[in-house]
């Protein structure tokens, strides 16, 4: 059951920035022009089974959420192409995290990246072209909290990690049948070659228990109609498991 988040000063969990590999290109991190339409099919999240909410203590959350930027600096050979590289999704395994507290199907192709601290879990997949990733950042918050506090901390931590992008914006957020907040956000990202891309961020934020949790997935947005039922896949098989303590 979805929970009410307090209010944060410092904006909530991860911010990604990849790197682009254009067809032949190699990858940049400076977004740079203004995306074009957004696409209209969205993830979904089924409903999931939750336990009983923990009650809510009067002490303060222990950790807050940490900001990581991932890069990639590899060079490839730059051509005239107009195609970023496809995003590669290959055979979904599970991923059972040491802790407990959560699992999640990932591509078996993908490289992960574990920036966890002890009072946080802060996970980033991404796949060979680092065009796609996926990220997991869950860590405790001691306080019951709303959907609309959960709507609006998020609204604030992409509005301040992403708002000076050129392009940037996101959707209105919408409330998902399990309870967890789902915001749609964009911006326009230039491999080396000139290649010009809009990213699409799909990010929920929900409360089971005492965990908080920011699942999102990031694609090129002219490669998410493609994308979409196997991101759909990957969304809807993260479990967390709200009694299980943090250990990184």
């Amino acid at each position: 059951m979805l929970r009410t988040l307090r209010l944060i000063a410092v904006p909530l969990s991860v911010a990604l920035l990849l790197s682009l590999a254009a067809c032949g290109g190699r990858q940049a991190a400076a977004p740079t022009a203004a995306p074009t339409a957004a696409p209209t099919a969205e993830p979904t999240r089924t409903p999931r089974p939750t336990r009983e909410p923990i009650a809510a203590p009067t002490t303060a959350p222990t950790t807050k959420p940490t900001a990581v930027v991932l890069t990639n600096n590899t060079a490839t050979n730059t051509t005239d192409s107009s195609q970023l590289q496809p995003v590669e999704i290959g055979a979904l395994k599970t991923y059972p995290h040491t802790s407990g507290v959560f699992q999640i199907d990932v591509p078996k192709n993908w490289a992960l990246q574990d920036n966890s601290n002890a009072g946080e879990l802060i996970l980033i997949w991404t796949d060979p072209t680092r065009n796609g990733g996926i990220i997991v950042d869950i860590y405790e918050d001691a306080n019951t909290n709303t959907a609309d506090d959960l709507t609006a901390s998020l609204t604030k931590y992409l509005e301040k990690t992403f708002g000076s992008q050129p392009s940037f914006s996101m959707d209105d957020p919408k409330t998902q049948k399990d309870g967890s907040v789902l915001i749609v956000w964009t911006y326009t990202a230039t491999a080396d070659n000139g290649v010009k891309a809009k990213l699409l961020g799909n990010t929920f934020i929900e409360q089971r228990g005492n965990k908080i949790s920011l699942l999102t997935t990031l694609v090129p947005a002219d490669q998410f109609d493609s994308l979409h039922s196997q991101t759909n896949e990957i969304i809807n098989s993260y479990q967390i498991t709200p009694d299980a303590a943090i250990k990184p």
